[in-house]
């Protein structure tokens, strides 16, 4: 007589998952216990911390590139981490800033890392405003991100002093990117376009790709801001002695022209070609120690003196780019302390580098004009925005870039003017913005 055997689905009863058994009868993943880091701690510490062995967060590392940030912890910084029923690690987790989170995880005996991130997408915002007190305050006090004041300072400062030349009453505008995620800015990107109203003039800035496919800023006109030789190749502390032609040397008490100004910045700060060029000497040269000079154009050269050390393989005769590495700051020959020495000459002739007249740097070319001029016509129109409107989303020319699944909606703007309201609840801002191109090429 066979046995009868019933079928527990025919019964009602739905049939038994084996993993899910497993599961049940198997010891439990612990649970995520946060770690923060303190002054002084590593990977190490953390590890011991949760009772890891060593060789656990070896293995983290060894996994490579993706886990080298859980090298350079910082005080502040979190670590979530839970453990194997055996006491190994099972799975890590490590923000790397508002968007971006390091995970690692283990399949069996091997441990895997990967980024995940959270669903953001990148908006063109425009503020405008008058200025009460300082122009940064007033940036501040119209919610623009500080990153985006400093790219303003540092956009003007060849046409103007931002600290000192704004007064009351003055007016701003500028678009700029940032990036959202859950509707919150985490992160704030490039200036688009800006413009100071100050002692009744207007200066506008766009931002565009040139030719090469670098950044730079231009008026309307294409003229760019930025002119051909920058006048700080180093990141300076201070400048500890001017231009003078009539200077009582320091260590010598003799008087004798100092051609240059003095950047003192700490040993080994990189020092920048201040422009395009050819290298014309490399070497030892009575009181600027090492040094190395550069020839620009119409008559322009550079020198760099008092270096530590200079960059790898750089001879005479070598081309170099604007911002290119050529050495670093040091005390050699007759130096006080660590400085950059920096000349500009013309025609052999030094100057001032602080306040000498700057050749200007490469229009954007009459091919490439026509199209600048085209991309720019909303930006400026946006940037004549009534002062003191809050930061708006500028959805003419938002440029939005989604880092998950993007859908680009055909017909958005017209869905956008004809019924607003409609449209935002049928799609999401990626979705609304995704579809319009953020290039900056001129």
């Amino acid at each position: 007589m066979q046995a009868a055997y019933s079928n527990p689905a025919s019964d009602g009863i739905p049939p038994i998952d084996p993993q899910t058994v497993r599961e049940a009868i198997s010891p439990q993943i612990t649970p995520w216990k946060q770690m923060n880091v303190e002054r002084g701690d590593s990977l190490a510490a953390l590890f011991d911390r949760a009772g890891l062995s060593p060789k656990e967060w070896i293995a983290v590392l060894d996994i490579g590139e993706r886990t080298a940030p859980l090298e350079h912890l910082q005080p502040g910084d979190r670590i979530q981490i839970r453990k194997t029923p055996d006491g190994r690690l099972s799975a890590l987790r490590y923000d790397l800033d508002q968007v971006d989170t390091l995970a690692v995880t283990r399949s069996g005996d091997d441990l895997q890392a990967e980024i995940l991130q959270l669903h953001s997408e990148t908006r063109r915002m425009t503020a405008t405003g008058r200025v009460e007190g300082s122009l940064a305050q007033s940036l501040a006090q119209a919610d623009v991100p500080a990153a985006v004041a400093t790219q303003l300072d540092h956009i003007y400062r060849y046409r103007a002093d931002l600290s000192r030349h704004m007064h009351e009453g003055d007016r701003f505008s500028v678009i700029y990117e940032a990036e959202y995620a859950d509707n919150e800015r985490v992160a704030a990107g490039d200036v688009i376009a800006a413009s100071i109203v100050t002692d009744g003039e207007e200066i506008q800035a766009f931002r565009a790709i040139d030719a090469e496919g670098d950044a730079a800023y231009y008026d309307a006109d294409g003229q760019p801001f930025q002119p051909s030789l920058s006048r700080h190749p180093v990141a300076y502390e201070r400048i500890s002695s001017p231009f003078d032609p009539n200077r009582l040397h320091p260590i010598l008490h003799v008087r004798r022209p100092h051609n240059g100004v003095d950047m003192a910045a700490d040993r080994g700060t990189p020092i920048h070609a201040a422009g395009e060029g050819t290298v014309t000497f490399v070497g030892r040269k009575r009181g600027y120690g090492r040094v190395v000079q550069i020839d620009h154009f119409d008559g322009f050269s550079t020198r760099y003196g008092h270096m530590a050390r200079f960059a790898s393989k750089l001879h005479d005769g070598e081309h170099v780019d604007e911002g290119d590495i050529i050495g670093y700051v040091g005390a050699t020959g007759e130096a006080t302390g660590p400085h950059l020495h920096f000349e500009i000459r013309k025609d052999d002739v030094p100057h001032d580098p602080l306040t000498m007249p700057l050749p200007e740097g490469k229009p954007l070319s009459k091919t490439r004009l026509a199209a600048f001029d085209r991309r720019i016509r909303p930006l400026a129109t946006r940037l004549d925005a009534v002062p003191g409107m809050p930061p708006t989303l500028f959805a003419a020319n938002a440029g939005a870039k989604t880092h998950a699944d993007c859908t680009k909606a055909s017909g958005v703007n017209a869905a956008l003017a004809l019924a607003p309201a409609d449209a935002l609840k049928k799609h999401s801002l990626g979705d609304l913005f995704c579809r319009i191109s953020s290039d900056d090429s001129a």
